[in-house]
């Protein structure tokens, strides 16, 4: 069996290294890696807006009904043939408690169709049933349906309930969709459309969703991968095996990344901040931080807003939800990082500033999704990546000592704190 294993794995390194040659060798005339998501607004809000889009039977896209007609057929079934004329199309609908619906359908007829999806964070607690609640009191005596978009099953605590659920399922007020259905539908709506640059964005639209989201490799790989696997029943059998272990060979590696995280850190002064459940959970939020002193209430952050290790962001957070947000404390936060480094987001309640990992030069792309990509866990491999990290942390250090601003980190501000954009 080793033996098999071993030959399969050869085989697999073969084939991806000959795909990336090709990649390299024809990228001025197919640009393989290009993609216009690179380049577009990718959080929730973003995907909502792209989403919406398409449902607006007015929308820019020109195709009318069409993409809603199939979406509806998603939900309902294709023997479904109520109302498709909509009477609006909104995003992040304010519903109770401050809490806003990511996509909210309404139709001339009365009725309500609320989209809540979540690609890479969790629930909060009663969201769901929130939603339901709300919608149904907005639709009065019409249809209504809360549609829920994540890979994972509604949490406990975010859902509404089992014997709710099952009842609103049962009425057909609720459905639970993944994202493969909604590359399904987007497969769908490409080939329905007639207009060749609508088509070419809902196919971008849907590469993006299977690598980001779904955690899928690059369609050709995929595949050369996927038929070397089908060749025999011992590369079944083997690849079978290697599987099984994967698991436990990113605990082992997440563990040596800690231990190696831990020694350098201290090697500078600083502390470690990590979260048990990087170790085994991994789910959306954990993360792992560096503080320049103990006595810090904002703090070096390195989070996977998504579930598995998956879309990794890094700035200044707070340590907990007791510290209340200051402005001006955040905004001089904000105003030191921004001066430094590129893309950055607005101060949010928890965050000062932050940005994607993979929006910084000495990181990139490869660095944002753990689950997809091998890089970061060859690099652990190698020793390298803790290096990567602590250097970011020193970096990030030697900008607030340079601004005189470190006490901004412990809740104390100076109006003496100046801030040099240049880098």
């Amino acid at each position: 069996m080793q033996e098999q294993i071993d030959l399969l794995l050869k085989e697999v390194t073969f084939k991806t290294a000959t795909l990336k040659e090709a990649r390299e060798r024809f990228a001025d005339r197919l640009a393989p890696d290009f993609s216009i998501f690179d380049y577009l607004r990718t959080d929730e809000m973003g995907l909502s807006r792209c989403i919406a889009s398409l449902l607006d039977p007015a929308g820019k896209h020109g195709q009318k009904e069409v993409f809603l007609e199939l979406f509806l057929e998603k939900i309902r079934g294709k023997d479904w043939k109520g109302n498709t004329k909509i009477h609006s199309v909104s995003l992040e609908k304010q519903a109770n408690d401050q809490r806003r619906i990511d996509i909210y359908l309404q139709f001339q007829n009365g009725d309500i169709i609320g989209i809540e999806h979540k690609p890479w964070a969790g629930l909060q607690k009663n969201q769901l049933s929130d939603y339901a609640s709300f919608i149904e009191k907005e639709a009065g005596d019409k249809e209504w349906l809360l549609v829920y978009l994540s890979n994972n099953e509604p949490s406990e605590n975010g859902g509404i309930g089992k014997e709710k659920k099952k009842q609103l399922e049962d009425e057909k007020k609720f459905s639970h969709l993944d994202y493969s259905s909604i590359i399904e539908w987007l497969e769908d709506c490409a080939c329905k459309s007639k207009a060749l640059v609508v088509r070419l964005f809902i196919e971008e639209l849907a590469k993006f969703i299977r690598i980001n989201i779904n955690g899928e490799l690059e369609m050709s790989e995929e595949n050369e991968i996927k038929n070397l696997i089908l060749a025999s029943p011992q590369n079944i059998e083997s690849a079978f095996h290697v599987s099984l272990v994967m698991r436990s060979v990113k605990e082992a590696l997440l563990k040596e990344f800690h231990n190696g995280l831990k020694d350098k850190v201290k090697a500078k002064g600083f502390d470690l901040v990590w979260d048990d459940a990087m170790y085994r959970d991994w789910t959306a939020n954990s993360g792992f931080g560096v503080k320049f002193s103990e006595n810090q209430n904002l703090y070096l952050r390195f989070e996977f807003y998504g579930t598995g290790l998956s879309k990794l962001l890094w700035g200044i957070r707070r340590e907990k939800a007791s510290i209340e947000k200051n402005d001006i404390i955040w905004s001089k936060v904000n105003e030191v990082m921004s001066a430094q480094f590129s893309s950055g987001s607005k101060p949010e309640v928890w965050w000062p500033w932050w940005s994607w990992i993979a929006s910084n030069t000495e990181f990139g792309d490869v660095y944002g999704n753990w689950s997809s990509s091998a890089i970061p866990w060859i690099l652990i491999n190698k020793g390298e990546l803790a290096e990567k990290f602590v250097d970011l942390a020193s970096r990030v250090h030697s900008v607030f000592e340079k601004h005189q601003s470190l006490k901004l980190l412990s809740g104390e501000t100076s109006s003496d704190i100046s801030v040099d954009s240049s880098h």
